[in-house]
């Protein structure tokens, strides 16, 4: 396998990145379910997550990072920056608009319940893992990881992930992340695990909450 080289991406790089994510994202249950039968699926991807790293991941001193081919991403906030800003002006809501259509007010109360249930205490975030679709299983997802979890083995601190599918949620077990418990999506959406990874853990606990939430059918962020 050949090495995977990872490195921040600039400013200027966040259509490029907004334009990976969407392609890694084109099949994930939660963007299928809330964009259902889009025939503009991956403009309306591409404007989403431009539009989340401009007006919150990079504001909030967010880091994404990526390869030098930009075979994928994975958009870090620090601790202390999870929260979405609360409010946007006439423009920004307006992207918000063209990427989600009739379906802002949905989008708007799976951010509030995701956010219910974020966890408080100091912690690395990783708000979206993403790989091509044609390169996915390949190693690219974990090795993008990598910068975020030396960064909070280093600070002493945790890190928080969801996961929207068994195979993101199996590629966070090997990084040493645990399932914390089960959220359900408003209007019958699919789930979305949280999952947790303290300091310097080498591996979480394998397998997903027993009871109803055995039912791995997940979220996140990744399309990894």
């Amino acid at each position: 396998m050949r090495p995977i080289e990872v490195r921040t991406a600039a400013a200027d790089a966040v259509p490029t990145v907004a334009a990976v994510l969407a392609d890694a994202f084109i099949n994930d249950p939660v963007y299928t379910w809330l964009l259902p039968g889009s025939l503009r699926l991956m403009p309306r991807l591409r404007t989403m997550f431009a539009t989340e790293m401009e007006q919150y991941v990079l504001p909030n001193g967010g880091t994404a990072w990526t390869t030098a081919a930009y075979d994928g991403a994975v958009i870090e906030l620090p601790p202390g920056a999870w929260q979405m800003p609360k409010s946007f002006t006439g423009k920004e809501a307006l992207r918000w608009v063209r990427a989600f259509g009739r379906r802002l007010s949905l989008a708007m109360r799976v951010q509030r319940a995701m956010e219910e249930r974020h966890p408080r205490e100091p912690h690395f975030y990783v708000r979206t893992v993403g790989v091509r679709t044609a390169l996915q299983g390949q190693g690219v997802g974990a090795a993008l990881m990598q910068p975020t979890l030396k960064r909070a083995n280093s600070a002493g601190l945790p890190t928080y992930i969801e996961a929207s599918t068994e195979r993101s949620a199996a590629l966070y077990e090997r990084l040493g992340f645990a399932h914390m418990d089960v959220l359900e999506l408003p209007e019958g959406g699919p789930p979305v695990w949280p999952m947790r990874r303290p300091a310097g853990a080498l591996r979480g606990r394998a397998g997903p909450p027993s009871g109803d939430a055995g039912r791995l059918s997940i979220r996140t962020r990744c399309g990894s």
